[in-house]
């Protein structure tokens, strides 16, 4: 069986570099780029997000930290719509040098605001 994925996200990963995810509070992401937006497409990923429930999808939004915040660079519309449902927290993807520790805010990855431990 072949499983073929269409979207628009891409990555080039250097072979120093790794891609790192996680969940991160919505409220440490801002848009990196602010061009006008078609209301459809926003509207098309909030129904998508509707559907999958407390799930993430595949592939994660795309960005990069800048000091204590997210920018996000691929996936406006995904983030808009995680906000219009009132999300906490939205599924992100960054690259990372791979001999140097993942960039997040927070003291340990389990203790700090940013990142919180699935329930159950």
């Amino acid at each position: 069986m072949t499983v073929l994925v269409a979207e628009d996200r891409s990555m080039c990963v250097q072979p120093y570099q790794v891609v790192q995810t996680a969940s991160v509070d919505i409220d440490l992401c801002k848009l990196g780029f602010r061009s006008p937006m078609s209301p459809e497409a926003i509207e098309k990923k909030f129904r998508r997000l509707l559907n999958l429930g407390d799930c993430a999808p595949w592939p994660p939004i795309v960005g990069h930290w800048e000091n204590e915040r997210f920018l996000v660079d691929d996936g406006r519309h995904d983030y808009l719509a995680a906000l219009m449902l009132g999300r906490e927290q939205v599924f992100v993807c960054w690259l990372q040098d791979a001999q140097s520790q993942p960039h997040l805010p927070a003291e340990h990855p389990n203790d700090g605001p940013l990142l919180r431990q699935p329930a159950g």
